[in-house]
């Protein structure tokens, strides 16, 4: 009887062992393959994103389909990270604030998405922002239910996975086109400005100099003398190109003008004589 009793009590201390095990392995920190990650989001560059309704701050609907029409940066965070997605932030923040400036503050948007869904709720992306002290123009921070939120980082090409310090995930800017088409995926918690200046430059060119009259033409011109200044790590507008062009132009026809004036002021020649043999 006790042998049979000491079998049962090894079996039934197998089978905990077993669910323990099997439970662990449950709820285990998947492993995040950054390779595999930067392959998934480049996969996605060119095509159109769906239009999803998500949450701002104030927790009003936002059709995505709203910032059609002029450029829009996607920047994915978690409202709990203590370090990467307030360092990645704070970055954005400075490179959006150079490119406003260069490019005009309305012409284009930007939106921070809170992936951690519900967790990363109205209220939650608010706190962010205000901890982060972003007030810039044409920047909202936004959340969705985790149905949305889903199918939104699918489309984007957003990856991340659960670890025991929060999430493991790609810092990922996404650009997307007046379309809204996926331009461009920009990665790293920081990079140099032109890597998302000069794609942005294009896309709102894209935009702007399609207007009718001297207005787009004023902003072709406008864009092509933004150029990016390496000693002040920013964009600045230098007109010289045209400067130099007009004064060119002046000199030329100036010089032309005088050739054609000393040309007619100089003493016409007859026509040679030709002796005639008697």
């Amino acid at each position: 009887m006790r042998l049979l009793w000491l079998f049962g009590l090894l079996i039934g201390l197998a089978r905990v062992a077993f669910a323990l095990e099997v439970g662990n392995q449950a709820v285990a920190p998947a492993k995040f393959d950054q390779k595999s990650a930067m392959q998934f989001s480049q996969s996605v560059v060119g095509q159109q994103v769906g239009d999803y309704t998500l949450l701002d701050r104030k927790g009003r609907s936002v059709k995505l389909s709203s910032y059609r029409g002029k450029p829009l940066l996607v920047s994915f965070i978690y409202t709990g990270c203590s370090e990467v997605c307030p360092v990645t932030t704070q970055f954005l923040a400075k490179a959006v604030k150079y490119m406003q400036a260069a490019l005009g503050a309305d012409s284009f948007a930007v939106i921070s998405v809170g992936f951690n869904a519900p967790w990363d709720s109205p209220q939650a992306m608010s706190d962010f922002a205000s901890r982060q002290h972003i007030n810039l123009p044409n920047w909202e921070f936004m959340s969705a239910d985790a149905v949305t939120m889903k199918n939104l980082t699918r489309d984007m090409g957003f990856s991340y996975a659960y670890s025991v310090t929060g999430f493991d995930h790609i810092s990922q800017l996404t650009l997307i086109d007046q379309e809204g088409r996926i331009s461009r995926q920009i990665y790293g918690d920081s990079f140099n400005l032109p890597v998302l200046g000069e794609p942005l430059k294009k896309l709102v060119g894209n935009v702007q100099t399609q207007y009718p009259g001297w207005e787009g033409i004023s902003n072709r011109i406008r864009l092509f003398c933004t150029i990016y200044d390496p000693g002040t790590g920013t964009y600045r507008t230098d007109y010289l190109f045209f400067v130099n062009l007009f004064v060119s132009i002046i000199v030329i026809c100036t010089l032309i003008a005088w050739v054609v004036r000393t040309w007619r002021r100089s003493p016409r020649r007859g026509s040679p004589k030709i002796d005639q043999v008697a």
